[in-house]
């Protein structure tokens, strides 16, 4: 009886995480309608030429829109070869994924400035997508520490039994 019980309790934790994966910690789907993200909070400490810059970033369906430099101190005439060259117009169309892994060169003349907006992007997508994605691993604890729970108790009342 008490194999049964054990296997019992394994099968139950199983589909406890397997339910959790599925319901809350999977969410591959495309992120659908409209989203609009910021990188101040996050990346205050990735610095241009001058200071931080921060970032508008809007997503469409799960990719990325548009991106629009918001007020910073950086110098005008760096942020205007960045723009000039088309940086942030790389981004358009990636998902977050491919936004991170991106392979992008800095602006020749602005390296500072166009560096500190590629990290900022990156590291606003990384963000962006751990929280579209939390880590399954987290269901599973949840699973384990259930499984024990109902093991104890079992245990307890087996004890209290005989």
């Amino acid at each position: 009886m008490r194999i049964l019980n054990y296997i019992f309790v394994i099968a139950l934790g199983f589909f406890a995480v397997m339910f959790g994966i599925d319901r809350f910690g999977n969410n591959n789907a495309q992120q659908v309608g409209d989203t609009t993200l910021y990188t101040e909070e996050f990346c205050k400490d990735i610095i241009g030429f001058n200071d931080y810059i921060p970032l508008e970033i809007n997503m469409k369906d799960g990719k990325i829109a548009n991106i629009v430099i918001l007020d910073n101190q950086e110098t005008p005439r760096f942020l205007q070869k960045v723009t000039d060259a088309g940086l942030v117009e790389k981004f358009y169309g990636l998902t977050p994924d491919e936004a991170i892994n991106l392979d992008i060169d800095a602006v020749s003349g602005a390296t500072y400035s166009s560096n500190a907006i590629i990290k900022s992007v990156k590291t606003r997508m990384a963000i962006y997508e751990k929280e579209m994605n939390p880590n399954p691993w987290t269901w599973q604890l949840i699973g384990i520490i259930c499984c024990a729970v109902i093991l104890c108790l079992l245990s307890l009342c087996k004890k209290k039994a005989n």
